[in-house]
């Protein structure tokens, strides 16, 4: 099922996309190969959940009044620094017939023995993958269960994925590791080992002794 979106054409640009955001909604644009710039603005609420289901790589219905849905995927979201909150989209515009990239997450699932029972630590080499596919094949994440890992020689390599044939990794070989387990160690924090002081030797106090010219000329007053 493909999610809709709807979305209102954005007049104000620049420093008055400030009164959108006041207003409740989020300021956005469409662009993409052969189509002029769309400036568009979403109620905040509705995007969100839209955002939740379908991630950065699910293609979506751009509703428009007035207008045919577009197709679209969306491409970033920028977020407020202090508060989080989603400050601007950019969405692309997609042909279905013609293959687009897009960058998937790995999702991690699972519990690995090796965890459990030889004190091991799951370490992940590949958070995401870039892929190339037909906008109807995107995939929203892709899983990696790390249940297989069960002793700290198990690895989870790339051909290792249930990635469908039709979809095509980008930037990787096969073999590359995507998650393996490590020996889990403690560092050890040494004590510092108190000095006995050697026979005749005055112990430390912290206190400078004072130089070779300073002591004589003490010596010298007290005669």
């Amino acid at each position: 099922m493909t999610l809709k979106l709807t979305a209102d054409l954005r007049q104000d640009l620049g420093k008055k996309s400030a009164r959108i955001r006041e207003a409740g909604k989020i300021p956005a644009v469409i662009y993409g190969h052969k189509f002029k710039n769309v400036n568009l603005e979403f109620g905040y609420n509705e995007f969100e959940k839209v955002l939740e289901a379908a991630g950065e790589s699910t293609v979506v219905d751009v509703a428009i009044p007035g207008q045919e849905p577009i197709k679209a995927i969306i491409a970033e979201v920028q977020y407020e620094p202090v508060k989080g909150r989603i400050w601007h989209v950019d969405l692309h515009q997609i042909n279905m017939e013609e293959k687009i990239n897009a960058h998937v997450a790995l999702k991690f699932v699972g519990e690995s023995r090796a965890v459990k029972e030889e004190n091991g630590v799951v370490v992940h080499n590949i958070s995401e993958l870039e892929i190339r596919c037909l906008p109807a094949d995107l995939l929203h994440e892709i899983m990696v269960d790390v249940s297989r890992l069960n002793t700290l020689d198990d690895i989870i390599t790339i051909k290792d994925l249930n990635i469908p044939a039709n979809i095509e990794v980008l930037h990787h070989h096969a073999d590359d590791v995507v998650v393996s387990v490590a020996k889990h160690t403690e560092e050890e924090i040494e004590e510092p080992v108190a000095t006995a002081p050697v026979e005749g030797e005055a112990p430390a106090t912290g206190v400078a002794e004072g130089t070779a010219s300073e002591k004589a000329e003490s010596e010298n007053k007290e005669k």
